[in-house]
């Protein structure tokens, strides 16, 4: 049996989203549908009919409607400000704490590939510095490779003079 739909994992699964916080969703009132009714196109209908008089759009209701919506749409900014605030607090708490994983619920493949990979965050931080060891490495390379073909060039040098001076000798 697959371990995903045991029964246990279905169960830890479902208590795991009856838990989980519910991020409560708004709609804004500006996209309610005002429909008009067809009497109220023509002005002559209008007059005769009292009650679509009654039923007529009121705009400063409508404002007082919209400025009470955008309070409300602050109030929650603020509100998912605040949260976020709270989570980046916990979050750097648990960075500085160094929490490990439980490594114990994994299968064995899943604990090789987990532990092969490449710690990025380490990476990120030692960025400057392994950009700093490699300018120097090229500079150093580049003064190894000047200093290397300055000894070749006098050792050539060197040779050819050594090479005269036994050519001269063996002819007198």
């Amino acid at each position: 049996m697959d371990h995903l739909h045991s029964p246990d994992n279905i169960l830890s699964i479902e208590e795991s989203l009856i838990n989980e916080p519910v991020v409560q969703k708004r709609r804004s009132s500006v996209f309610q549908s005002l429909q008009v009714a067809e009497d109220d196109r023509t002005v002559g209908n209008s007059s005769k009919n009292p009650q679509l008089q009654e039923e007529t759009f009121n705009l400063e209701e409508y404002i007082i409607c919209l400025r009470n919506e955008r309070k409300e749409w602050l109030e929650t900014l603020k509100e998912r400000k605040r949260q976020r605030r709270g989570l980046m607090k916990k979050k750097l708490s648990v960075e500085s704490q160094g929490q490990h994983l439980d490594y114990s619920v994994l299968t064995e493949h899943e604990k090789a590939f987990v532990s092969a990979k490449p710690n990025y965050h380490d990476i990120y931080k030692n960025y400057k510095k392994l950009s700093d060891i490699s300018l120097k490495t090229q500079l150093l390379r580049s003064l190894v490779y000047k200093l290397n073909r300055n000894f070749i060039l006098q050792m050539e040098g060197r040779l050819q003079g050594a090479t005269k001076k036994i050519i001269k000798e063996s002819v007198s």
